[in-house]
């Protein structure tokens, strides 16, 4: 295992800054993971924690060693580094059995042919592949595919496991079935992870601590419900679950929406006044038809199996509410009902993400 400090780290390609001052620290044994959209610099951040591109500027530390420091000169190659690596593309060698890309490792560092063998054996029955050892990857699945890539990666037993987008090409079902095998994995190891997506699922299922990025600088970092319950600006609240975004006017201690009657309390009082930009999950509105903090009325609803997607027009604004369990035939399209507001968040105009 190995703690990992990224301190202050550029990097620019030519006039384009597309990470800029990154600055986290990764504790031993944690499993964190960067997010956001392509393009906001989190596999570039990636591949400068392997060696695989220069930083810049900044230090980057893998336990006690330093392998990247601009002011110093000093750059340890990836092979050097103690690290394993899994990519998008699962990157299986085709004319190899399993039991041969993922020992590949092990034989560029000269272990010999019996505790070559016997380590990937092991490795595979982590990975639930025991059985698959002599199949060649045309013969496995994508998900099974995805296992060697994993095994592979973690047959050295390298300090630090880096994985850059690795579900993005399994379908949805696997997908979420891959997240806790890795999961579980990581936890049983007890191994350091850096995990790259843009998913956001993947980031609250699977992590200690996410940060989020934005055009190469960090948003937030922070526990995954912090994140979603405690957004840092309008940005993170959008990109991190549903949100519906309301204009509205803040005062001392209550909050309204523009153009539409009834108040609700401010949810931080010394927060932003004025005009202010508010924020409410689906999940945390309430639907009544005599009683609530806003009228409005049924446009459309959407069954979703476990739950029921609403969309409610209040004054000239649509407001999404999920509702679990509910029952789609008891607010018909053209219901005038009130909402009920909870856990409200509210953000000031100029507070739109760090530049």
């Amino acid at each position: 295992m190995a703690q990992v400090r990224i301190e202050h780290v550029f990097k620019r390609f030519g006039n384009v800054t597309a990470v800029g001052d990154f600055n986290v620290t990764v504790a031993d044994g944690e499993f964190f993971t960067m997010l956001g959209p392509s393009g906001c610099g989190k596999t570039t951040t990636l591949r400068m924690v392997a060696g695989f591109e220069t930083a810049t500027e900044g230090e980057i530390y893998i336990g006690d060693k330093c392998v990247s420091s601009f002011h110093d000169k000093c750059f340890v190659p990836p092979e050097k580094r103690d690290i394993g690596m899994v990519f998008q593309s699962y990157a299986v060698w085709p004319h190899m059995t399993v039991l041969d890309n993922v020992g590949y490792p092990l034989k560029i560092k000269k272990v010999p042919k019996d505790e070559r063998k016997k380590r990937v054996l092991e490795v595979l029955e982590m990975v639930h592949l025991g059985e698959y050892a002599d199949r060649y990857p045309h013969q496995l699945s994508g998900g099974q595919q995805q296992r060697v890539a994993l095994a592979r990666a973690l047959v050295a037993e390298p300090s630090l496991l880096l994985l850059d987008e690795p579900l993005s090409n399994l379908d949805a079902k696997l997908r979420e079935s891959m997240r806790f095998e890795i999961l579980a994995l990581q936890k049983k190891l007890g191994i350091t992870v850096i995990y790259v997506t843009h998913d956001q699922g993947e980031a609250m299922a699977m992590s200690d601590r996410v940060v989020v990025m934005n055009r190469g600088i960090i948003q937030q970092v922070g526990a995954p419900h912090e994140i979603y319950t405690k957004p840092a600006n309008k940005m993170v609240a959008d990109f991190i679950g549903l949100v519906n975004f309301l204009p509205g006017k803040a005062q001392a201690d209550t909050v309204t929406i523009d153009g539409v009657d009834g108040s609700f309390p401010h949810p931080n009082a010394e927060g932003a006044q004025g005009p202010v930009t508010i924020a409410v999950r689906p999940e945390n509105i309430s639907m009544d038809i005599n009683k609530g903090i806003v009228k409005g009325i049924v446009t459309h609803r959407f069954y979703m199996g476990d739950s029921v997607d609403f969309r409610v027009k209040v004054g000239e604004h649509m407001v999404r509410v999920i509702v679990k369990g509910a029952d789609i035939a008891q607010y018909p399209d053209g219901t005038e009902l009130y909402l009920q507001f909870d856990k409200v968040m509210v953000f000031a105009n100029d507070s739109d993400e760090k530049q």
